[in-house]
Order: C-alpha cells, then sequence, then structure tokens
C-alpha cells in the first residue's frame, strides 16, 4: 500500500517537479510533448509549478544522425516551462559506449535543482536495446536511482511511471512479456519503498493507448513515440496520480476530440517557372519525416497519386516535362511518419517553351 505524502501545505510554491526519461518524455521537433499538456493543465488550474532541469530542448529528428544527436528549440509551442532531465536514447542503466544511465546522474541532478518531485519514465530502451537484460536486473537499476536521488535530497517525492505500450511490445509475445514484468517490478517497487519522507507512486500505462499506426485512431506516429494524441493520454495518466496521490491539482479532463496529430507548425512553398518545367522549394515544419506532393491544373482537381519527399534530399525539386503555357497548382503536406499534418500554401507557376 502506497504510503501517503502529507498534505500539499508542506510544499513551497512553486513546486519544484524534475521530469526525467528518454525519447518518449523530451519529445522531437514539432512535438508539443506530454510535459506541454502536463504543465498546461496544472497552470490552467492555479497550481504553481516550476519544471527544473538541465535542458528545456527537443530532439532533431530531422539532423541528428547515428550517434550525432542535435537538439532544437522547435516545439509546436515553446510557451511553457521546457526544463527538464530526459535524452533521447536514455537508459535507466549505464552501459559502455552509451551516454550514463539517470541511476549514475540523478544524484548530482537533484543536487542541483533540489525538486520537490522527481517523475521518471524510464526503461524501454534497457529492454530494447539490450535483448539479454532482465527486467528484474532494470528494475534494480530503477532500485538505484530512487536511492540515489535521496540520497541527494532525502524527502523527495518519486513518480515511477511504466513503460508506455509500444508496437514493438504489441506484436510480440515475448516482448510484451518483458514490459509487463518490468511495469510490475516498478509497481512493486513504488509500494515496498515508499516512505512518510519520500513518497513514491507508480504511473500505469495511460488508458487506451493504441501505439500502432495501422489502426484509427492511433496514439504513436511511428509505433513507439506519441503523436498528439499520445501525448495527451499520458499527461492524464500522470497528471491523474498526482491528483489522487498528492493534491496536486485536479484529475486530468481527457478530451481527444479534434486533436491533430500530424505536423501543426506551417511551412512556405515557393514555385517557379522554367522551360518546361517548375522548381519547387520550401521552408521546413519542424519535426516532419517527408512531405507530401501533389499537383493540378489550375483550378483543377488535385493529383491522386502522390509521392513523398524529404526537406533535407529532395529540396528544391525540379518537375519536369509541363506543358508550356499551362499553369499548374502545388501543394505539400507535412507528415511524421504515419501522421499527416497541415498542408502548405497553394502555389502556381506557369512554365514558358
Amino acid at each position: 500500500m502506497l504510503i501517503q505524502t502529507p498534505a500539499v501545505a508542506d510544499l513551497p510554491a512553486p513546486a519544484k517537479i524534475m521530469v526525467v526519461g528518454s525519447s518518449t518524455t523530451q519529445g522531437s521537433a514539432g512535438d508539443y510533448t506530454w510535459r506541454y499538456r502536463f504543465w498546461k493543465h496544472l497552470t490552467a488550474n492555479n497550481v504553481s509549478v516550476d519544471f527544473v532541469g538541465p535542458s528545456n530542448k527537443v530532439f532533431d529528428n530531422i539532423r541528428s544522425a547515428g550517434s550525432t544527436f542535435v537538439f532544437s528549440d522547435a516545439y509546436a509551442d515553446p510557451a511553457f516551462d521546457r526544463d527538464h532531465f530526459a535524452r533521447w536514447g536514455g537508459f535507466v542503466g549505464t552501459f559502455s559506449g552509451y551516454p550514463t544511465g539517470a541511476k549514475d546522474t540523478i544524484a548530482a541532478q537533484v543536487s542541483a535543482y533540489q525538486p520537490d518531485f522527481v517523475v521518471v519514465m524510464l526503461g524501454l530502451n534497457d529492454l530494447t536495446w539490450f535483448s539479454t537484460r532482465t527486467p528484474a536486473a532494470v528494475a534494480a537499476d530503477m532500485q538505484a536511482l530512487v536511492a540515489n536521488a535521496r540520497a541527494a535530497k532525502p524527502n523527495v517525492r518519486l513518480v515511477l511511471a511504466a513503460i508506455q505500450p509500444t508496437k514493438w511490445a504489441a506484436g510480440n509475445a515475448v516482448n510484451a512479456a518483458r514490459v509487463a514484468e518490468y511495469n510490475q517490478r516498478l509497481s512493486d517497487l513504488a509500494a515496498a519503498s515508499s516512505t512518510p519522507t519520500s513518497p513514491i507512486a507508480y504511473v500505469p500505462q495511460a488508458a487506451g493507448y493504441q501505439p500502432d499506426f495501422n489502426v484509427t485512431p492511433h496514439d504513436s506516429h511511428d509505433g513507439t513515440h506519441p503523436n498528439a494524441q499520445g501525448e495527451i493520454r499520458i499527461a492524464d495518466a500522470v497528471a491523474d496520480v498526482f491528483s489522487a496521490t498528492f493534491g496536486i491539482g485536479p484529475a486530468y479532463p481527457l478530451s481527444l476530440s479534434g486533436v491533430p496529430t500530424g505536423p501543426v507548425l506551417p511551412f512556405q512553398l515557393t514555385c517557379t517557372a522554367g522551360q518546361n518545367m517548375a522548381r519547387l522549394q520550401w521552408t521546413e515544419s519542424p519535426g516532419a519525416t517527408g512531405y507530401w506532393f501533389q499537383r493540378r491544373l489550375a483550378g483543377g482537381t488535385w493529383d491522386a497519386q502522390v509521392y513523398q519527399l524529404t526537406f533535407l534530399t529532395d529540396n528544391p525539386l525540379t518537375n519536369l516535362y509541363l506543358t508550356a503555357g499551362q499553369t499548374y497548382e502545388y501543394r505539400l503536406q507535412a507528415a511524421k511518419w504515419y501522421d499527416k499534418g497541415v498542408f502548405s500554401n497553394v502555389c502556381s507557376v506557369t512554365p514558358y517553351a
């Protein structure tokens, strides 16, 4: 049974929250992130909070390659407290050749930022990148993380969040069993290690979360990382535990009606006429992994056949073999993996002979 924390009266205002995690928590360019949804919920309900941590950026999923990580300020909406301690590819444990795991870095961060709450969503990379890594071993690393956080601040409150559903687990019984075992061990750890001085709460998987992008509607744009709908579901799960366990804010009013799930940041398309050709060039919708090309004769119907372009390799694009004197119209639609989003403006061009 979870040992409840004393009332919120003993917390400073604002209450400091450090969110610790990997890609699901950091988010990538063009995302709102579930951190944004959680912060918006708290502040909309007059809860005074200060998100803390050594970073305030998202991962640039377009310019990062291999072990070279590029980080970006390109949030879908940057108007929130963006500080966090999450990193794309983050681990609980520490492994040779990879950035040091959170269990070995948490003490320094807690000491530096003195959070009242540490919210941790980690473990998926430990299980997936190292197939021999057992759920018990990853849970033991999480136990070490808890101990190290408490060593830096004995009265820190901890919130341990389950690994969220992924297509990797949903489509494979062995993977699903590994995740289920780890999440159960995480729940048991929270119950067994909670104390009146340093209570621990467990956040279960987000209710109704659908990771399979082949299903409509779905909550992940690539089978692992949340789209806008998935962000809301995760924020709902975390916020409900904060409300029920710590008395921080009300329950999250989950609503997914009308939530756009593809890229939302606008971009501009420019068309230039040439000899029986048109040259297309466009600005970036941050985080978009592709742009769906469409063309029509001016005022007509868009071509039924479309294909995807990439910002870094196909831009600019030359559309050849056009009829001189005929006016053509073009538009692009940005997509993030399997989720299509915002359209560009429509531009027109009349090639010459």
